[in-house]
């Protein structure tokens, strides 16, 4: 399972989304990756998704939320009993 976590350099709430995903990646080992969304494969993948807003999380291409998620709420996004 592939998770991209959305972010920008501006966005307040980013690092506790990373800090969730992150504990959440490292625990059930999802390949998983932070992508700014001033560098080319993060403003890609925005273009791709119309995401107007971060962070967002993608799993397998598809967009799945926007916001910080709960830990309990980031395992269901990746079909994952809390």
């Amino acid at each position: 399972m592939e998770v991209r976590l959305l972010v920008s350099q501006w966005c307040p709430s980013c690092p506790r989304a990373e800090a969730v995903w992150a504990d959440v990646a490292r625990r059930h080992q999802l390949d998983y990756s932070v992508l700014d969304i001033s560098k080319p494969e993060g403003r890609a993948l925005v273009a791709d998704l119309h995401i107007r807003t971060v962070p967002a999380v993608v799993v397998d291409g598809q967009l799945k939320a926007v916001g910080v998620q709960s830990p309990s709420e980031a395992l269901a996004l990746v079909g994952l009993a809390a």
